[in-house]
Parts: C-alpha cells; structure tokens; sequence
C-alpha cells in the first residue's frame, strides 16, 4: 500500500497534461482507474477495470490516430498514408471484449481474440467515415466505400485464416496421424523442411502398448492354459479386449475409432521351430493422401519353455521327480509398416503452416 501512494504522489507531481481534453488524459484515467480497482474488490472492482479499459482504448486510438510516426507512407497532411492506429487499437479492444468481458483468466491469448481482431480493427477503421463533427452520422462518398469493402474483404479473409489454422491445430491434435502422412500435393499445407524424423503413426503407439499388455497376460503362463487362449475364438476376444483397454490408456483422441486392430490372417500360425507366431496388425481406416491402405504390423510370438524346477511350476498331484509343466514365453518385434520403417528426408507437417 506504502508502494502505491508513493507512486500516485510521484504521477500527481510529474505528470502535467496539456489540456484536460486529450488523449493523456484518458491513459491518465486509465491508470487512475486500475489505480483504485487495487483498492477495491468485488464487483466494484470489476467495474472500475471495465471503465479502465474504455479510459485505455479511447486513450490509444486518439493518440495513435494523431501521431504521424504510426501511419505508413506519410509525408504530409495531404497525403496521410496509411494508418496503423485501428489495428493497435483494434487489438486493445479484441483483448478487452475476449480477456476482460469474457472473464478469461487464462493470461494468455485466446483464439477469439486473434480470429476477430482484424474484423474489429476494419470497423474501427471505418467509423471516422461515418460520424461527422457533432456524433452526427454522415455518408462516406463512393470512392471510400470502395475501399472500405476492399479493407473488409481483406479482413475477413485474414480472420479465415486464422479460423482455418486453429481448425487444423484442433484436427491434428484429434488426428495425429493425419501429420504421418504425405502432404506435398496439398494447396494450403507448407512443405517444411526439417532434419528431424517424421512422425509415427498412432498405430505403432497402439501396437506397442498391446504388445506389452499382452506380455503381461500370456508370458510365463503354464503351456497348457496358453493354448486354450490360443484358440480363435478365445484369442480374437483376448486381441479385442486389450485393443480397447489400451486406447482408453492412451489419452483417447478422435482418430482411434479409425484404426483397425486385429491379427493377421485372423488367427495365430504355428512356428516351424515350435510355438506360435501372432501378428498384431492395425489398419489405418481414416483419410490418406494415396488409394493404397495404410497399416502397420508388430510380429509377436509365444513359444514353450521348460522353467527351472520349483514348488510354483509343478503341476499339483504329480511324483517329486516328475519335470516341471512347460510355460511360455512371449515376446514381440519392433513395429513396422507405414510411417514407421519408411525414413522420409522431408516433414510435411500441419503444424507448421
């Protein structure tokens, strides 16, 4: 509080407005105005922030409304230039309407407020066409008009842009794998050059977290019981339940309902050497850029072994010197297929538009 007195003290010396009707008076409000929302709490303190910003807005567009330095092309009166003011002031009130009145307490700056800023800031610039001397509304001669639905054209289409890269922002974060895939025939998407790998399908993310998952259910499992799992039946059910165990594990997006999980050739195929191969295969069902099917694989086999002799893999009722009961060992390879064994030199990403 010492801080603050101080500091109205120094402003109240220091400050000297060249008439009460100016532009410095209204910063001069403004400051004033959040001077005492400190002070104050409730909704008093709204109210008093809400008068702060009108104090601001009005301050900055008559200020930068007569600087000369904020106009571009300017060489004299005649020839004005082009003015910068209703988009700085623009920006204040899309802030103010989006921050302040929407009560956003984030601290950041939303997507509202970059998408209707330069429509804000085209009305803004509008409106000295249409109020004369006196608040009295006049009619803007027809060469203005022009202009002014040549700055509006360009305003809406500049806010359609930032529509469209927050709409593609929200679709790649439902979407991930849409960034996999291959984007240099697109009209509006960058090709961006990139020293990094691209990115890895979702899939491969799904397939590695059922990999695991099934490692916990039929490793080290008495031989016998495998078996019974093994059967089709039994193991497609097994193959579903863990496919919708680990999308749900995996922060769910939109896109998984798009991929595809199953076993290839739909069941498991004996191995030469013994055991049983299970290839997990997930086909991508979603958009893509060629005809050809998307999918990756992850091959994955259980084989028999024979455990040390212990109490735990005995089998119940039989002779002290009778061999333990096999189990089984399951383990899986790394992930392959599109997106993943297919090193790419160039990163087409959305992201980077």
């Amino acid at each position: 509080m010492k801080y603050l007195l101080t500091f109205y003290n120094w402003l109240r010396k220091e400050v000297r407005l060249p008439s009460a009707f100016s532009w410095e008076t209204l910063i001069v409000l403004s400051l004033f105005s959040y001077y005492m929302a400190i002070l104050a709490n409730g909704w008093v303190r709204n109210f008093v922030v809400n008068f702060g910003w009108i104090f601001l807005i009005l301050g900055v567009f008559w200020g930068t409304t007569a600087s000369n330095q904020l106009r571009i092309g300017y060489k004299t009166p005649a020839q004005p230039g082009f003015p910068l003011s209703p988009w700085i002031t623009g920006a204040l009130v899309s802030i103010y309407i989006f921050g302040v009145v929407a009560d956003d307490q984030t601290g950041e700056i939303s997507r509202n407020m970059l998408i209707y800023w330069p429509i804000i800031s085209a009305i803004i610039a509008v409106i000295p066409d249409y109020v004369g001397s006196g608040l009295k509304v006049k009619v803007p001669p027809p060469e203005k008009r022009k202009n002014q639905f040549l700055l509006f054209a360009s305003q809406i289409l500049l806010s359609c842009w930032f529509q469209f890269h927050f709409l593609i922002q929200d679709y790649v974060a439902q979407y991930p794998t849409m960034v996999a895939d291959d984007f240099r025939k697109s009209a509006f998407v960058v090709k961006w050059e990139a020293p990094l790998s691209s990115p890895t399908p979702r899939g491969a993310a799904i397939l590695d977290a059922m990999g695991i998952q099934l490692k916990e259910t039929l490793d080290a499992r008495r031989w016998s019981d495998v078996e019974r799992v093994l059967l089709p039946q039994e193991l497609k059910n097994l193959i579903n339940t863990t496919q919708k165990q680990v999308k749900k594990r995996l922060s769910p997006v939109l896109e998984d309902d798009l991929w595809e999980v199953s076993l290839a050739g739909g069941k498991a195929t004996a191995r030469d050497s013994g055991g049983y191969n299970l290839p997990l295969q997930a086909i991508w069902r979603g958009p893509r850029s060629t005809d050809q099917p998307y999918s990756v694989t992850k091959n994955c086999q259980i084989v028999q072994i024979s455990p040390p002799a212990n109490a735990a893999t005995k089998a119940l009722n039989t002779p002290p010197n009778a061999p333990p009961a096999p189990v089984s060992r399951f383990q899986c390879q790394e992930v392959k297929g599109w997106g993943v064994d297919q090193p790419r030199n160039r990163l087409d990403s959305f992201i980077r538009t």
